[in-house]
């Protein structure tokens, strides 16, 4: 029998799949129910009082950092004006980031339901948070959700789909061969990362780029109607139309708020206390979710390949540093786990991780290398996908992973070699500039 998904969204079910694993040199098959079993209880139960805790945890730092930032201005504006603008644009939005983007993350747990089970604390927490930093809180939580839900399908996923060869070789209007490719100069890359890094969030929220072909519920009306901005967008369901509107309330809000800012002290203090800090947040948000899924040793999956279980284990741990680890509540770090059950809050997400880790095993993904040299990997290693049946049968991340949701695998088939893709190298297209 198939094995379908507990925590579905909008009540969609999708084939939850199990794999073939061992355990004390036992082969069994094992499926997402199995998972949640050997976790423990508490582990799926949040604490209230302990995810305010981290709020005030990050508010706090933010506050700290702005008055000593305050102070330093103060005494450094006369004497010494360099400094001053080297602590304000520079060394304060850079600081000031990690704790706001630690705040990000608590409003996306807020989305999942890791924050409280109380919806609606949840919902008001996640629209505070998310509108401070500018982000439509509700209508990420959507598009968000439906990620979670079909994670490295390259027809329904909504982050960082790469194109397959046929669709890479258009966006170069045939002026490619893919059997003689080469790699863009470093400075062409560097360049790219830039542009993604400082413009990708809010381009994102806009355009929906980087989404799969079949990602939206409804079909688009034109390059416009692909916004999380827009109540009735390709982007949502008609019954999510007022949480639309809410989340547009809330941005209209905090644009007031900035605008009250900016008239009692100033333009200027508004942009490096709030506005370069928001910039950083943008780059993290970016990079995080960037990485999580691009990964040349990481597959991702047609429709008919796909899984649950296959999408949700084609992630990668990350490490980026003890600092980012702390700053970012773990969501770099202990990714994995919160593909699998998005519910768990991240501070038992090392205690459910190491419980399922001997179930795991080899489908267990991790990257102990350079945070920011994973960046420039996947940049330069990462431009499509294409089948492997070399790189299927010897990846550790795909054998035994079952494709029908019945038996764990112990070869693989060529139905599966042809719905398992890999990352392929090679130049950069031109920047998506609307979804596909």
């Amino acid at each position: 029998m198939k094995h379908w998904v507990a925590e579905t969204i909008h009540g969609d079910k999708v084939k939850a799949g199990s794999l073939e694993t061992t355990l004390d040199g036992k082969p069994i098959t094992l499926d997402v129910q199995q998972l949640r079993n050997q976790i423990p209880k508490h582990c799926l139960k949040p604490s209230l009082a302990r995810s305010f805790g981290y709020v005030v945890h990050d508010l706090t730092i933010f506050f700290i950092i702005l008055m000593l930032t305050l102070h330093l201005e103060a005494r450094l504006a006369h004497e010494h004006p360099v400094y001053r603008n080297m602590v304000c644009y520079i060394l304060f939005p850079i600081l000031a980031g990690l704790p706001l983007t630690g705040l990000w993350v608590l409003g996306h747990e807020c989305g999942h339901g890791a924050f409280s089970t109380n919806k609606f604390i949840s919902g008001v927490v996640g629209w505070t948070i998310h509108s401070a930093l500018m982000n439509p809180y509700f209508s990420w939580r959507s598009s968000h959700g439906r990620h979670h839900q079909y994670a490295n399908n390259i027809s329904t996923d909504l982050n960082y789909v790469p194109p397959v060869r046929d669709e890479y070789a258009e966006l170069f209007r045939g002026k490619i061969d893919l059997d003689r490719l080469a790699e863009d100069a470093p400075v062409v890359v560097l360049l790219r990362i830039v542009m993604q890094q400082i413009i990708g969030w809010p381009w994102y929220l806009l355009t929906h780029i980087t989404a799969g072909p079949n990602s939206a519920p409804k079909k688009s009306r034109g390059w416009w109607d692909n916004s999380h901005f827009l109540p009735n967008s390709s982007l949502f369901r008609s019954n999510e139309f007022w949480y639309i509107v809410a989340s547009d309330v809330g941005i209209i809000l905090m644009s007031g708020a900035i605008y009250s800012l900016a008239l009692n002290y100033g333009l200027e203090t508004v942009v490096w206390a709030y506005f370069i800090p928001l910039a950083w947040v943008n780059h993290w948000i970016v990079m995080i979710t960037y990485l999580h899924h691009t990964s040349p040793n990481l597959p991702k999956y047609t429709p008919q390949a796909w899984t649950y279980l296959r999408g949700a284990l084609a992630t990668v741990d990350r490490d980026p540093g003890w600092l980012l680890r702390h700053a970012f509540h773990h969501i770099v770090d202990l990714h994995v786990i919160h593909h699998l059950f998005p519910r768990i809050p991240h501070y038992h997400a090392q205690e459910a991780t190491e419980a399922i880790k001997p179930l795991l095993q080899g489908h267990y993904h991790v990257d102990q290398s350079s945070y920011f040299g994973a960046l420039w990997t996947a940049f330069t290693r990462c431009q499509w996908v294409e089948a492997d049946a070399d790189q299927t049968a010897k990846s550790p991340m795909y054998a035994g992973l079952d494709a029908h949701g019945d038996k764990g695998l112990q070869n693989v088939t060529s139905v599966d070699e042809k719905g398992v893709l890999w990352y392929r190298p090679g130049p950069m297209p031109p920047p998506a500039v609307t979804m596909r």
